[in-house]
């Protein structure tokens, strides 16, 4: 499984729809296992995908599938521009103590 985030831009300060996350699922593919949406990240909102795939290539062009999918469907997501999709880098040298 893989953690994909999704950074999106908003137009002006248009928060992302209440419903992104069902907007999402109703158009994801069966490797969707659940989404955590973070709209007060900066510099821009993060939705994080969880996906069942073999690959982190794949997950992140699954990721980038899933966001078009709902932007292609969801007029409330029609002027919102997908920045990236990729795997957070965890540092493992930071200290969990």
């Amino acid at each position: 499984m893989y953690l994909v985030h999704l950074a999106v831009s908003r137009p002006g300060d248009v928060p992302l729809p209440a419903e992104i996350r069902q907007l999402l699922e109703a158009t994801a593919p069966d490797a969707l296992e659940h989404v955590s949406v973070h709209p007060q990240s900066r510099p821009h909102p993060v939705i994080g995908l969880f996906l069942r795939v073999a690959s982190l290539n794949e997950a992140e062009s699954t990721a980038e599938e899933i966001w078009f999918r709902a932007a292609a469907v969801c007029p409330q997501l029609a002027d919102w521009r997908l920045r990236r999709a990729e795997a957070p880098l965890i540092d493992f040298d930071y200290d969990l103590d």
